[in-house]
């Protein structure tokens, strides 16, 4: 009956999240007919665009069984630390560039503790995600910053080219850029074999260390990346931005498009399918005016689902 189940499991699994998404597209559609113009369609990329660059970016950390928590603090801080620049007078490319290497470095202190001094990566990064919030606060302290007279910036976020948001266009490219790494790159090769098994990989050759530190530092540049989009986006900064509960909601979106927690395959194609998941369903919720407590009940039961169909999966 278990051999059954897990058979049936199999077979269900890698048509389970196109069908539910079309499943829930077609429910909200028929509750509320609003829910399918092309204005909202594009909103609701538009909305998870930022949680979308950093799920595709910890795609790779999760698939070798690691996990990232410090991203919510990494946004803060990105956005802060690009506000300063520009504030200062930096020139935009500059300022971004600063921005954008904050990330990096964190994500690769992360990486060289957890690779290199093998501590578990949820303790590492939970204690990064304290230890950057900190920084943030120091730094700018909880106020809001208003980002004025920048235009170019502000664009980022805010603009749109031939209709389509720039917010969205950084998100596609992103993520077309992590599938060609995933499927046509040694690193996306290494980051498969060492989720299969970590060991084997290294007795293969496979830099293992490297490939993981690597991993860490992608991940904090899709958070600096995101914090940049998201200050852009609503013309301020702050280090309370990310708050608590945006990394599980970027964890969502990857166990979603079935990466194990535990490690093993994953694929950013479908990690972006599970950002548009949870996308569609907050948006339709959103609409027909549930309640929050219920979108919270329903968001974790969806995802214990999720975790269920990976288990039989395997």
């Amino acid at each position: 009956m278990n051999a059954s189940i897990q058979a049936f499991g199999r077979r269900l699994a890698p048509q389970a999240l196109p069908l539910a998404i079309l499943v829930i597209v077609a429910a909200f559609a028929l509750s509320e007919p609003a829910f399918l113009t092309p204005g909202n369609l594009v909103g609701i990329v538009r909305q998870v665009a930022i949680t979308g660059i950093m799920a595709i970016a910890m795609t790779f950390v999760i698939m070798t069984g690691g996990i990232d928590l410090s991203v919510g603090p990494v946004l803060a801080l990105s956005g802060v630390v690009t506000w300063f620049s520009l504030d200062a007078g930096v020139p935009l490319p500059l300022a971004l560039g600063v921005g954008l290497a904050l990330g990096i470095a964190i994500g690769m202190v992360n990486g060289v503790i957890v690779a290199f001094a093998g501590l578990p990566p949820i303790i590492v990064t939970l204690a990064m995600l304290s230890v950057v919030r900190g920084s943030a606060l120091i730094l700018g302290g909880p106020d809001l910053h208003s980002i004025r007279g920048q235009e170019a910036y502000s664009f980022i976020g805010s603009g749109s080219v031939f209709g389509i948001p720039v917010s969205v266009l950084i998100f596609a490219a992103v993520a077309i850029a992590m599938v060609f790494v995933q499927r046509a790159t040694p690193l996306g090769l290494r980051v498969a074999a060492i989720g299969e098994n970590e060991r084997a990989a290294t007795l293969s050759g496979h830099r293992t260390r490297l490939t993981k530190l690597s991993l860490y530092a992608i991940s904090g540049l899709g958070a600096a990346i995101a914090g940049i989009v998201q200050s852009s986006q609503v013309h301020t900064a702050s280090a309370t931005y990310g708050e608590f509960g945006t990394e599980l909601d970027v964890i969502a979106a990857v166990v979603l498009g079935g990466t194990s927690l535990m490690g093993g395959n994953g694929s950013i194609a479908r990690t972006v399918m599970g950002v548009m998941f949870l996308g569609v369903m907050n948006n339709g919720m959103n609409i027909l005016n549930v309640p929050l407590d219920i979108q919270l009940i329903a968001k974790g039961a969806i995802i214990v689902l999720s975790l269920a169909l990976g288990e039989l999966k395997s």
